[in-house]
């Protein structure tokens, strides 16, 4: 387990170079945010009462916080071909496609505002390195959504201001290489034998045993889309020659993402949306990214042990007695590999909503001195921001520290990720 120095050292020339790019990019958006967004809203008495309940986080037996964020609303990576909001069509996505919405940037910052009232009397006001350290994946939305929230997080105070104009604050962002989100696309580079060897056995197996239910969809979806209905290949599985299901998830994308940005959706899609499809994406996304214990271990494995050890770290009061609070920005598949990590049911694991948080806070008993651990979930989609508990199957809440290292042990124990992914299969 490298420390947490290193993980501090620099990023590559080329990368401070586009993290430079994006934090003036941020810069800019940060600048032209309204004084509404920017000011305290009016806060109606319902309002002060869960703002009370959420702030109740800062209590005197929590002692280290980790929490990892999906990013903001972005725009589609794929559309069917008669989506009237093309993924290339810069008057809905002017920033491009995968790229943050304004909406995306609006909910990140909004997010790091609502971490600034639940943890207000835990974690400082004025942002010290020394306390709170923020990583991301090396994806453009990534990086803007990490750098919105901490502009909601740290806006800038006493002697950190240094714009009258401006509640902005540079604030680092380091490398995150642990979370090996990249490697789930089953189109891209073969990162993971080993990974990409189970994706296609889970992949088969969802193809095979939602079959009537995909042709039924297809059957509704594609006199509306564009593609001719002779393309569709229930032998190949393919439609127009692509895989089946690309062509799902490019009407997932097509609705999802219109509708997170308020855009209506057409008439016609009430047919299959969002039901059945929510299903079927449910179960597609976990048969590529966590449909075996080897495709979460390799997934997010990684990751969960850094935490384990800040943790761990924490616990031997042997990391910096002022680090209050690690930040991970990532993307669905980090989320969604973490959760099966904690062992929650996969019914009820579904597509992440952008800018939700899985939270894990380090508590110490005042009574007998021991370690436990809550985990608190925020979906993206609520309007309050407002934090649930998670149960861990096998570790009632409060979940002891240790109990809790040793149900997932077996997904974070890598010692050498190359080798045990077999690496040297993929050539």
């Amino acid at each position: 387990m490298r420390s947490t120095s290193m993980r501090a050292c620099p990023a590559p020339q080329s990368g401070l170079i586009f993290l430079c790019a994006i934090t003036f990019a941020v810069l800019a958006i940060a600048y032209s945010l309204s004084d509404e967004s920017l000011s305290p809203s009016v806060a109606t008495p319902s309002q002060q009462s869960n703002a009370n309940l959420i702030s109740s986080r800062a209590v005197t037996t929590l002692k280290f916080v980790v929490a990892i964020s999906r990013h903001g609303n972005r725009g589609p990576q794929f559309t069917y071909p008669s989506c009237p909001y093309q993924m290339n069509d810069t008057k809905f996505w002017p920033y491009g496609p995968k790229e943050l919405t304004e909406l995306g940037r609006i909910r990140m910052f909004n997010l790091g505002k609502q971490f600034r009232s639940m943890y207000s009397g835990f974690l400082g006001d004025i942002y010290r390195p020394g306390e709170f350290q923020a990583y991301s994946t090396s994806t453009q939305r990534t990086l803007e959504s990490a750098e919105l929230f901490l502009a909601g997080l740290f806006p800038p105070t006493g002697f950190q201001v240094w714009n009258r104009n401006l509640r902005w604050q540079p604030i680092p962002i380091y490398p995150n290489p642990r979370d090996r989100n990249s490697m789930v696309r089953p189109w891209g580079p073969n990162i993971c034998p080993i990974f990409r060897a189970d994706q296609n056995k889970s992949m088969a197996e969802f193809e095979q045993k939602y079959d009537s239910e995909l042709n039924e969809f297809f059957a509704q979806a594609l006199p509306y889309s564009g593609y001719d209905m002779d393309t569709y290949n229930n032998t190949t599985k393919t439609v127009a020659g692509i895989p089946r299901y690309i062509a799902l998830y490019s009407f997932w994308e097509s609705f999802l993402h219109p509708q997170e940005d308020g855009l209506p959706l057409p008439d016609w899609s009430k047919e299959v949306y969002p039901q059945p499809l929510a299903f079927l994406m449910s179960k597609l996304l976990q048969a590529i990214a966590i449909g075996t214990d080897h495709q979460t271990r390799f997934l997010e494995g990684e990751l969960f042990q850094e935490i384990v050890e800040l943790m761990r770290t924490k616990v031997n009061n042997s990391l910096e007695s002022d680090k209050k609070m690690v930040y991970y920005s990532g993307h669905d598949n980090t989320l969604l590999g973490l959760q099966a990590i904690l062992g929650l049911n996969k019914e009820i694991i579904g597509p992440v909503k952008p800018g939700s948080v899985l939270i894990l806070e380090l508590h110490q008993d005042h009574a007998d001195e021991q370690f436990y651990v809550e985990v608190l979930n925020i979906n993206g989609g609520s309007p309050d921001l407002e934090p649930t508990h998670l149960n861990i199957p096998g570790c009632d809440s409060p979940c002891d520290f240790h109990l809790l290292l040793n149900i997932t042990e077996k997904y974070y124990n890598i010692t050498d990720f190359q080798k045990e992914c077999q690496v040297n299969l993929a050539f």
